[in-house]
């Protein structure tokens, strides 16, 4: 039996789902609401390190503070005993106000992954727990749910380490375990209260977030997993642009001093190494070169600027000839009056 080699094996459920995941329309809402929810016609030029500073003291602040006076308000929450606030929350915090560059911050990651791992904890949880020596085997279930929420939120591109930490709870903490899966809606409810103050507060000087969904171009047709290509049938498009990208990579590794820091920009990701950092002029440099790759504005929306701009110029050409016929006048006037 033949067994395929390890590189072969990929998959990715973002070429399945992003066939149905409408493209953003945020260029479409107006520029007040766009803004906040981090549309961009151009990336912004980031603040100094005070400024980011400040911004992420600041929104962790108010955030936290949200999120605990929320649940110390409900009464239908007090009535199940919850902690002032869960600790994975504050995990979330650092990631949402401070790393809001980051795709393990952006809104699928935070909201999806966060929920995903509450429920993968608490699933895990149950089902150990109906064994009766359950305090024997409790820190098998918490490398179970741990490592179980780890493998659900790779599958679903939604990893968020902070997840990992919710799903502990629900296995090792008693007070957790008694919400049961009342659990999932209070980490739901409080990951949702955190993005709306970094919607806020991200927004004023800075630029968040990055994506809402996915980095990809949505605008663009997406195959099928299975599709014909030059009228050649069963052809696989995940395996075919995997494979186009890793050859890109080795003949990009060819040429460079022994095979290292290879950074590729397509229209739709960035790859950079793993232990190379970049500045923030950097990344804004190579999300500069992205957005020229994949078009940021659409043709209809730089039609309605140029449309916009025409109007605005023919208003101030007749407002220019409204001044110059004016004074025309006042001197003709002025003349008569001479004579």
């Amino acid at each position: 039996m033949h067994l395929p080699k390890g590189s072969s094996l990929n998959f990715d459920i973002d070429n399945y789902l992003n066939r149905i995941v409408p493209a953003s329309r945020l260029n479409r809402l107006p520029k007040p609401i766009s803004h906040f929810l981090g549309y961009r016609v151009k990336p912004p030029t980031e603040p100094g390190h005070v400024l980011i500073w400040f911004w992420s003291f600041f929104g962790a602040f108010v955030g936290i503070l949200t999120i605990a006076g929320s649940f110390k308000a409900s009464r239908l929450i007090q009535s199940h005993h919850p902690p002032v606030i869960f600790a994975s929350l504050g995990a979330s915090a650092v990631l949402s106000y401070n790393q809001i560059h980051s795709p393990l911050a952006q809104p699928r990651s935070s909201i999806v992954g966060h929920t995903l791992c509450a429920i993968v904890g608490v699933s895990v949880s149950k089902l150990f727990q109906l064994n009766s020596g359950f305090e024997d085997i409790q820190w098998i279930a918490a490398a179970m749910a741990c490592s179980c929420a780890l493998l659900v939120m790779m599958v679903t591109n939604t990893v968020y380490p902070p997840g990992g930490a919710s799903a502990l709870l629900a296995t090792i903490d008693v007070a957790t375990r008694r919400m049961g899966w009342h659990f999932v809606s209070f980490i739901l409810l409080g990951s949702i209260l955190m993005l709306l103050v970094a919607l806020i507060t991200n927004n004023i000087q800075r630029r968040f977030p990055v994506f809402w969904w996915t980095p990809r171009d949505l605008t663009r047709p997406h195959p099928g997993p299975s599709a014909s290509i030059n009228g050649t049938p069963d052809v696989d498009v995940e395996k075919a642009s995997r494979a186009s990208e890793q050859t890109l990579v080795k003949q990009m590794s060819h040429a460079s001093p022994a095979g290292q820091h290879v950074v590729i920009v397509s229209a739709d990701r960035i790859v950079i190494p793993s232990d190379m950092e970049l500045s923030n002029e950097e990344r804004r440099v190579l999300e500069s070169l992205r957005t020229r790759l994949a078009t940021g504005m659409d043709l209809e929306e730089e039609m309605e600027q140029d449309q916009q701009a025409n109007q605005e110029a023919e208003v101030q050409d007749g407002r220019l000839i409204e001044q110059v016929e004016s004074m025309v006048s006042s001197v003709d006037s002025q003349r008569t009056m001479r004579d």
